[in-house]
């Protein structure tokens, strides 16, 4: 009796006569594989990255590659646009906030 093999990707069941290196179901999943291993390489070099200018105390890095409103990781063009300056929507907008309360003020 054959095991039942899966595709690495998206868990769906993969024909019966396939060959025994197959791992992906179609190109699609596959592409799909591929664009995830990728990010997950990128997101670990900026993770080192980050890691280093710890190490030696680059704030300049630091401030790269941290959010300035909430000091979380962004991971800029990691998993996301590679300006990104903010590392969601909420901070974004409560900056924005913050920017049009101090001119009013003035």
């Amino acid at each position: 009796m054959a095991r039942i093999r899966y595709c690495d990707s998206c868990g769906a069941r993969l024909p019966r006569d396939s060959s025994a290196r197959r791992r992906y179901c179609d190109d699609v999943c596959r592409a799909q594989a591929y664009r995830d291993r990728k990010r997950a390489d990128h997101a670990f070099g900026l993770g080192l990255m980050l890691g280093e200018a710890e190490w030696i105390g680059d704030e300049g890095m630091i401030r790269l590659l941290t959010c300035p409103e909430c000091g979380q990781i962004t991971f800029a063009g990691a998993t996301r646009r590679s300006d990104l300056i903010y590392c969601s929507g909420r901070c974004r907008s409560r900056a924005w906030r913050r920017r049009t309360a101090r001119c009013a003020r003035q």
